[in-house]
């Protein structure tokens, strides 16, 4: 069991627990991972979406894994309508093209 860095919830980690992944590689991986400790998934899920905005749940949003591991976020509207950023500027608020899943 670890216990969140950010709230002090104690949680299981999928890789302590002995299976191939834990719950976080689910996520989008856009903070590097430390030596501080892990976030359970409610604060993890938070964070990712403050880092993110907008992009986050949107139809158009594409997530690209990069070399490296880390995660982009491709616009799908931008092919189609240029006033759109192919890879917006992260976190990306008030984007008047978002549309929920």
């Amino acid at each position: 069991m670890e216990k969140c860095i950010a709230c002090g919830e104690t949680f299981g980690c999928g890789n302590a627990d002995g299976k191939s992944s834990c719950w976080c590689a689910d996520l989008p991986a856009v903070m590097r991972v430390t030596d501080e400790g892990c976030l359970c998934p409610k604060c993890l899920k938070a964070e990712v979406a403050r880092r993110v905005g907008d992009c986050l749940g949107c139809a158009h949003a594409e997530i690209l894994k990069t070399k490296s591991g880390s995660a982009v976020f491709l616009c799908g509207r931008a092919q189609r309508e240029p006033a759109y950023a192919r890879y917006p500027a992260l976190p990306l608020s008030g984007c008047p093209g978002r549309s929920a899943l």
